[in-house]
């Protein structure tokens, strides 16, 4: 009968690590908590300040060295403009020079397709006029 109880016990704890829906079921609780604190900061960042002065703090972050703080500016201002092309390739520089040879190629290539786009849509347009 004592086995039987733990059984239950078990099954019910993992019944409470399947549920939640929120895509966070792999991950501890202090890294949900983490996530959710990561979540608020973005949201009083978007608030409180303007991607012209992210991206502002950002390079003066980066003219004193300190790239691990410019890449938090550089993120946060990403955060409010995803598809703004100045902030990418910004964030590509700042990874390269932390070293994440990665993602900084994985941020830099798109950036680099869109460039040769626009100057190619530039050609284009000004042999029209």
């Amino acid at each position: 009968m004592g086995g039987q109880a733990k059984a239950k016990k078990k099954s019910k704890s993992k019944k409470k690590d399947s549920c939640g829906g929120s895509g966070h079921t792999l991950l501890s609780p202090q890294e949900k908590m983490k996530a959710k604190m990561q979540e608020k900061a973005k949201k009083k960042t978007a608030e409180k300040y303007t991607v012209d002065q992210l991206l502002e703090k950002t390079e003066e972050c980066m003219d004193n060295f300190d790239f691990p703080m410019a890449k938090m500016f550089c993120q946060r201002a990403l955060d409010i403009e995803p598809t703004n092309l100045t902030i990418l390739d910004m964030l590509g520089n700042i990874c390269a020079e932390l070293g994440d040879m990665d993602k900084a190629k994985q941020i830099s290539l798109p950036v680099g397709r869109c460039d040769v786009a626009a100057e190619t849509l530039k050609c284009v347009l000004s042999r029209r006029t």
